[in-house]
């Protein structure tokens, strides 16, 4: 009967130091490590949801009752996402169609608004700094020439350009 008590307490005794034993090397077999990710968020800006302004003629006060101008109604809208400050450039507007080209001489004006920045295409290059985040533009036009507009219809396209 000694003998296996001595049988059973060895072998118990082996068990708990084998269990023991496996803890410290699992112990010792634990680790970690720092994995590094890096990105590069770009500089961009993107124009966002243009909405097409509406013009119409006006008669200048030197012009014998003939519309010479041309000029926004309502504003054209579009918003800018950036994800930094960028400048903005507005140009003149341009003619695409209507049923009598702008004769030499015609002053051509574009304008642009946000916030409290008032931009135009023939002071200082045309162009501001933006703010990062979202901004909605107002652009307009003033297209004035020497001789009265043939009556039709007529569509300017005024540029806008960002860089970041």
């Amino acid at each position: 009967m000694l003998y296996r008590l001595a049988l059973t307490s060895s072998l118990v005794l082996a068990s708990a130091l084998s269990l023991q034993a496996f803890a410290l090397d699992q112990a010792v077999l634990a680790q970690s490590a720092d994995v590094p990710f890096s990105g590069t968020v770009p500089d961009e800006a993107t124009f966002i949801s243009p909405a097409p302004g509406t013009a119409e003629p006006t008669i200048s006060s030197n012009s014998g009752g003939i519309a010479t101008n041309l000029e926004s109604q309502t504003p054209a809208t579009i918003g800018v996402q950036s994800s930094t400050s960028a400048t903005v450039t507005v140009s003149p507007p341009k003619l695409v169609s209507g049923p009598s080209p702008d004769p030499s001489g015609t002053t051509h004006i574009g304008f642009l608004k946000f916030g409290s920045t008032n931009v135009r295409s023939d002071v200082g290059g045309g162009s501001a700094t933006l703010p990062a985040g979202n901004t909605n533009l107002e652009v307009n036009l003033l297209v004035e020439r020497p001789v009265g507009f043939t009556p039709g219809i007529y569509t300017y396209v005024v540029t806008l350009t960002i860089a970041p």
